[in-house]
Order: C-alpha cells, then structure tokens, then sequence
C-alpha cells in the first residue's frame, strides 16, 4: 500500500487529495491500482502525517476509526476511586472485610459493595438511596448492584464489626508501622432527622441542635489513622465510655503498654481507675487547683513554653503557655467585656422602662442575662430588683484580671515521665481527632442520620469512618489534606465510548498535579484504556 496524491483544479485554485492505494493483479494478468481508502483534501503538512500514520495502521491491520463514528455515551468517577482501590488492597482494609464475611452466604459481594458505597462518601455523600444511584450512573468500577443489597451490606458491617477492626488493625500495622504507644480518645455526637431508633436520645448537642435526637460516637486514633470507633445512646455521659474503650484497646486489640491521651470531659472521675499512663486536661474554672495553678508563672521566652508546677503521687501537672493563643484569648476578652456591658446598658434601659405592654418580670431578666452572657456572666456582678424597677451591674475587677492572668495557659495532668514540652505537644495532637470530627461532618456528611433502626445506624457510621480511614491514608503518604487531592483527582474522569458497537473505557488526560498525587501515593497511573472487571 502507498499513498497517492491527486490533484484537482477548481476555480482556478488546485486542491490536493489523499488515497491510499495498492497494486492488484486483475483476471487477464495486468496490473493495476486499486483504491483501498480516500482520505479527503490534504491542507497542510500536518494533514499528509495523519495521512501516512492511517497507511500505516491499515498495513498492520489495524481498525480506522473516523471521528463521525464514535459516540461518548457516559462519562463515570475515576481519579479518587483508582486511589482509594488502590489503598482499599494496599492495606487489608477489603482483606479484612472478607474474612470477617467468608462464614457467610450472599447472592451478592458485600465487600464490593462496602467499597462502593465508601467511595461515593468521598465523591457525593448523601443518602442510601442517592448512593445506589451513584453507583449506578456515576462508580467506577462498574458494578451490578440492587438497591436492597446497599442496606444489606450495612448490617454485615455491623455484626462483624469488632472482628473487621481486628482485622484491620493488624493490617494497618503491619504495612504502616502504626505506632501503637500513644492512642487518642475523643467524642462527638450527631443527631437523627424523625424520631430516630432506640439509639437516638436527648443529650448534650456538639451540633447545637438541642432540639433534636442524636448518638454519641467515640473514635480512637492512633498516629493519625482510626483504629477503633463506637457508638452510644445519645445522652450518654462522656466519662462514662472511657473504662469500655480502654478495656477494648486491651482485650480486644492486644494493646497493653500506651498512652491514653483524651480531653477534661473523658477523665472527669476516672483518672484513679485508669490502669495505663495517660494525659489529660484539666478544667480552667470550678477547680480549687486550677484556680491555684493556673495563675502560676511559666518561665521561658518561646511562644509555647511549659513547666511542671506540682505532683500528686504519680500525677504530675503541667502548666502550658502558647503566646499565640494568649494574645487571642486577650482579644476575645476585650470583645466580650464589650458586648456584655453593651447588653447590660440596654437591658437596664428595657427594665425601668415604663412603656406600653407588660413590664419585664425579675424572672425574666435573669433568663435574659443567662441566654445572652452566658459564661462570660462571671465577669459581671450584677443586681436586679423587681420592686424598685432597676438593674445594678459592674465589671467584676477580680475575675476579669484573673482571665487576663490565664489568658493562653491550659493545665495538663499526666502520668507520663514525658517531659513538660512533650506532654504538651503530645496532647496538642489531639486535635487530629478533632479534625477527624470535623471532615465526618463536614466532607463526608455524617449528620443528619435518616436510619429507623440502630443497626443501620450504625452501618452508616462505619461506612463513615471506613471513608474516614483511606481519607486520613492519603493525607498519611502525601502530606497533604484530603480535600486538596479531592479538588485535584475529582476532574479525572473515564468515559463510556462506543465505537461500531463496541464499548471502550477510555480516560482523558491525566495533568501533572494529577500525576505528582499519583507519584505521592505511588499508585500507578490508569492506563488509557480501562478494563471494567
């Protein structure tokens, strides 16, 4: 086969053309040309290129395809879930789900579904039902799924929860390293929208919603990745899960030489009866030793500095200072000083005014004072009598200089022989459970919970808190945050092509962002052409 060109004139320009041709041998024994394919008017020298690399894929007979014929059908999710698959396999989490589910018979594959529906929280967390549809339309891999197997998959999850974590502790440290020696306890609570199950109760609301019911959802992390979680009635007391975690971390994971690190409203009462090192916080105000302590000098220049002020058997008290967080708390106080005495001046005014409708009650006031000063109240000595009409205040000059005096300093107790700074820096690292609270709520949509019973409850959380762990994996390998690689992957698509009827997945250009998280996570590239298996 060759290429030839053909010329032809038309108003008095010439035009040039393109075949692709070859010599054939006909019936009475001559040769002669035969044209095998036209491929339109050359243009330019780009065109003639294109030509040759045609003629060159039909001599190694390779298919043509003209642009006409191909048809993009649908387009489906690839950057994040090539990534997630990639980490599900690389640390046992899908292992660890199909131990726990191999005693079991289903006519479908729960662990495939649990990854799906993991991988749509970190896409478009929504409902179950909006998670079957974008599994459906929108997941990659491709999957055949109905909509009952998606509640289906939750209550496996939940039945074999302790052996799943089990598992998957052991995997995670065995491809991590995890370091086990310190632990990080910390709760929070999400409400129900309706009545909610058994689980959903009244409780102290971390959303601010009192008005609705919620559950109480304690998550252990260890060097920066959940290890454990569990649920409780939402007007569950926070002290009262510590001895429950603790004794989980023993029995359960194996785990009897660490720091249990957790914050004021976990310790509250049970600091004796705990039979491991801890660090904890104590609470500023309403402590006789606070009150003591926290007026303390802490000597030193650096803006975050520490020093141990006092013991009690094997308790030793830290006292810690962050200039940073000093000069805010300063500012703060200033603001509320403000507003306070703002409110206070033109509660007194409403109070002995004597204006159409009915008089503010004594009662009344108070509940006023109460709702919008709240604990800054302390801060005022304030008078009110109904019989006289008035409203006598102050600036309580005594709690307003030791504010300024505590301003920026926390207290920490520990049985550690860690030193001050490090005990410091140590409980500051709670705060990635903080964080961990925050990117359940926020990224992957915890809140509101929809669920009627509290095991299915309990399937949405932990399918929750399995986003929660490749999220916290990949910020582990990249140094990055989840939603940086999210805004980055999320644009790395696969598309539905057919092509003479043929279905082909093909994805489009991956960029060097794209490619440098990719490199980060040492994950490979997907190839140009995908295999749906």
């Amino acid at each position: 086969m060759h290429l030839k060109r053909v010329t032809s004139k038309h108003k008095g320009k010439t035009y040039e053309y393109a075949q692709i041709v070859k010599s054939v041998r006909r019936e009475d024994g001559k040769s002669s040309i035969e044209v095998v394919k036209s491929l339109g008017r050359m243009e330019s020298e780009e065109d003639w290129e294109r030509a040759e690399k045609i003629k060159e894929a039909m001599e190694k007979d390779e298919k043509i395809v003209r642009l006409k014929d191909v048809e993009i059908e649908k387009q489906f999710e690839l950057g994040l879930g090539w990534v997630a698959e990639e980490l599900w396999d690389r640390h046992g989490i899908g292992k660890s789900l199909m131990n726990a589910f191999e005693s079991r018979k289903h006519e479908f594959d729960p662990e495939k579904i649990a990854f799906m529906l993991t991988v749509n929280r970190l896409y478009r967390p929504g409902s179950d039902l909006s998670a079957y549809r974008w599994i459906r339309e929108r997941g990659w891999p491709r999957v055949e799924i109905e909509k009952q197997w998606v509640y289906r998959t939750l209550d496996p999850l939940v039945e074999e929860k302790e052996e799943i974590e089990k598992n998957m502790l052991q995997e995670l440290k065995n491809n991590l390293d995890l370091d086990l020696s310190l632990v990080f306890y910390d709760l929070t609570s999400s409400y129900f929208e309706g009545e909610g199950p058994e689980l959903a109760k009244f409780g102290y609301s971390r959303d601010k919603r009192k008005d609705k019911k919620q559950l109480v959802l304690g998550v252990v992390m260890a060097d920066s990745v959940p290890i454990a979680h569990r649920v409780w009635p939402g007007n569950t007391d926070d002290s009262s899960t510590l001895e429950k975690t603790v004794q989980d971390l023993k029995d359960r994971f194996g785990i009897e030489d660490m720091v249990f690190v957790a914050d004021r409203g976990v310790f509250k009462g049970n600091l004796e009866d705990l039979d491991h090192n801890y660090i904890g916080s104590v609470k500023k105000r309403k402590s006789n030793l606070s009150e003591k302590l926290l007026p303390k000098n802490v000597p030193g220049s650096k803006e975050k500095r520490t020093a141990e002020i006092h013991t009690d058997g094997k308790k030793r008290y830290i006292l810690c200072l962050d200039e940073d967080r000093r000069e805010k708390d300063l500012e703060n106080l200033e603001e509320t000083v403000e507003e306070g005495e703002s409110f206070l001046e033109d509660l007194e005014q409403r109070f002995k005014s004597k204006g159409r409708g009915r008089p503010m009650t004594e009662e009344g006031a108070w509940k006023r004072i109460h709702k919008n000063l709240g604990r800054s109240k302390r801060l005022f000595q304030i008078k009110v009598e109904e019989k006289n009409r008035k409203i006598e205040w102050e600036l309580d000059q005594e709690a307003l200089e030791y504010e300024k005096t505590i301003a920026g300093k926390f207290l920490l107790v520990t049985t550690t022989d860690l030193k001050p700074d490090k005990v410091m820096e140590e409980y500051k690292n709670l705060k990635d459970v903080e964080q961990a609270f925050d990117d359940l709520k926020n990224i992957l949509k915890l809140r509101p919970i929809g669920h009627r019973t509290s095991k299915r409850a309990k399937g949405h959380i932990f399918i929750c808190i399995l986003s929660l762990i490749l999220a916290k994996l990949m910020e582990k390998h990249t140094g990055r945050t989840f939603e940086n690689m999210k805004e980055k992957l999320e644009p790395l698509k696969t598309n539905q092509i057919k092509i003479h009827g043929e279905k082909i997945y093909k994805r489009n250009t991956i960029n060097p962002e794209q490619e440098e998280i990719l490199s980060e996570l040492d994950v490979e590239k997907p190839p140009k052409t995908l295999v749906n298996v």
